[in-house]
C-alpha cells in the first residue's frame, strides 16, 4: 500500500517542483551596415553584426531549492545573423555558461564569465551604448568584454544599500603549477539615487593562453600573439597583465554624464617574432562621455577618450543618435572618429583600428555605421 502511494504521489511533486522552477529563453539580433573611410588602404561599406551589441540567443533557469536559496544557470551563445556563423573562437555558448547557486548571503557561480571590469566598470563607459564601435581602441582593457573568463569560480554580494561586490579566481589548470594561466579579479559597483561609482581589477597570468584563445605559449615554437588589433597585440607574450579600472556616472535631469579611467600593464614580455618588445607596457585612457533622453524612445549619445600607450597615443571620438521603435525594437546610428600617432605595439607607425572593423593604413580613420536591434 504504501509503494502504490508513492507512486502515486510522485506526479503531484514533479508538477509541483516544476512550478517552483523556470527557464527562459532570451536573445537579441543587432545587424547593420557600416561605411568605413580606409580599410586596409580602400574605402568599404560592409555589412556587420556585433558591432553595437553582439547578436545572441541564451537559456536562464532558477530552481527555488528553499530556504531562500535558489539553483540558477546560463547557457548564452553569440552568433552572426549575416551568415550564421559562431562567434567567440566558435564555441556553442560563447557568451557565458555557467551553473550556480544563489541565497541571501550572495551567489556562487561556476563557468564561463564576464568580469567585474566589464559589467561594472564596462557599464558606465561607451561601450555600454555602442560596444565594439565604441570601445577604447582594441579594448585593451576589456570594457567590452575582450575576454571573458573560463573556469571561473565567482562569488557576488547581495545588494547592500546599493553597495555590491564580485570576485573571480580562475585556476589555470596546468598540473604541478598553480599559478600558470591564473586569472583573479575584483570589482564593486556603489548605486545611489542619481549617481553610480563603479571599481574594478583584474590580475591574469599567461594572457595569450589564459584569456586570448592562444594554444601555444610564449617562447615555445610557433607561438604567434592571438591580440587582432595592433594597439596592443606586440605586448601579449607578457607574463602578467593587469587592469584597473574606474567610472563615475551622474544623472542630472534628461542627461547622464559619466567619466572613466583605465590602467593596463603589461609585465615581462618576452621578445618573439610577432612581439617585438620586452620589459614592460602601459596604457592610461580616460574617457568622457554624455547621453540624453530627448524623449524615453529618443537618445543622443557623444563620448570622447584618450589614450596614451607605451610609445603611441589614441584619441577617439563617437557621436549618433538611438530610437526605439518599441522596447523591443531600435534603431541606431554612430559616427566615430580615430587618430593614432607614435609606434604601436608591432613596432610600426601607429594607424587608427576603429573597434574591429580593421585598421587603417593611415594615422585617421573614419566610420559610419547605422544598424537595427530586436531583443526577444
Amino acid at each position: 500500500m504504501k509503494k502504490a502511494v508513492a507512486l502515486l504521489t510522485l506526479p503531484v511533486m514533479a508538477s509541483v517542483a516544476h512550478a517552483q522552477s523556470s527557464v527562459t529563453l532570451y536573445g537579441m539580433v543587432d545587424a547593420g551596415v557600416v561605411y568605413i573611410n580606409n580599410q586596409s588602404g580602400h574605402s568599404n561599406i560592409e555589412t556587420v553584426t556585433g558591432q553595437t551589441n553582439g547578436s545572441r540567443f541564451g537559456f536562464r533557469g532558477t530552481e527555488d531549492l528553499g530556504g531562500g536559496m535558489k539553483a540558477l544557470f546560463v547557457l548564452e551563445n553569440g552568433f552572426d545573423p549575416s551568415n550564421g556563423k559562431l562567434l567567440q573562437g566558435a564555441r556553442l555558448f560563447g557568451r557565458q555558461s555557467y551553473v550556480g547557486l544563489k541565497s541571501p548571503y550572495g551567489a556562487v557561480t561556476l563557468g564561463r564569465q564576464y568580469d567585474p571590469m566589464t559589467a561594472y566598470v564596462g557599464e558606465i563607459a561607451a561601450t555600454s551604448f555602442w560596444a565594439w564601435v565604441a570601445t577604447h581602441p582594441g579594448d585593451f582593457d576589456n570594457l567590452n568584454s575582450n575576454f571573458r573568463v573560463d573556469n571561473a569560480v565567482k562569488y557576488t554580494t547581495p545588494d547592500m544599500a546599493g553597495l555590491q561586490i564580485s570576485g573571480i579566481y580562475a585556476p589555470g589548470g596546468v598540473a604541478g603549477n598553480l599559478a600558470s594561466k591564473r586569472i583573479y579579479t575584483l570589482g564593486a559597483n556603489y548605486a545611489h539615487g542619481p549617481f553610480t561609482v563603479a571599481v574594478a581589477y583584474d590580475h591574469l597570468n599567461n594572457p595569450s593562453t589564459s584569456a586570448y584563445d592562444g594554444t601555444i605559449e610564449p617562447g615555445a615554437p610557433g607561438y604567434t600573439s592571438p591580440g587582432k588589433s595592433p594597439v596592443f597585440s606586440g605586448y601579449l607574450s607578457a607574463n602578467t597583465m593587469e587592469i584597473f579600472g574606474a567610472g563615475f556616472q551622474y544623472s542630472i535631469a534628461s542627461a547622464k554624464i559619466g567619466l572613466v579611467y583605465t590602467n593596463t600593464r603589461f609585465h615581462n614580455i618576452l621578445r618573439t617574432a610577432s612581439t617585438p618588445n620586452t620589459g614592460s607596457a602601459t596604457f592610461n585612457s580616460y574617457e568622457a562621455n554624455g547621453r540624453y533622453f530627448f524623449t524615453p524612445s529618443f537618445i543622443l549619445g557623444v563620448s570622447f577618450d584618450y589614450t596614451q600607450a607605451r610609445n603611441a597615443k589614441y584619441e577617439q571620438v563617437d557621436f549618433g543618435p538611438d530610437y526605439f521603435l518599441s522596447k523591443s525594437t531600435d534603431i541606431l546610428a554612430v559616427g566615430v572618429w580615430q587618430h593614432a600617432s607614435g609606434i604601436d605595439s608591432t613596432g610600426k607607425p601607429a594607424v587608427a583600428a576603429i573597434g574591429s572593423l580593421g585598421q587603417s593604413t593611415t594615422p585617421t580613420q573614419i566610420a559610419l555605421k547605422f544598424s537595427m536591434r530586436h531583443r526577444f
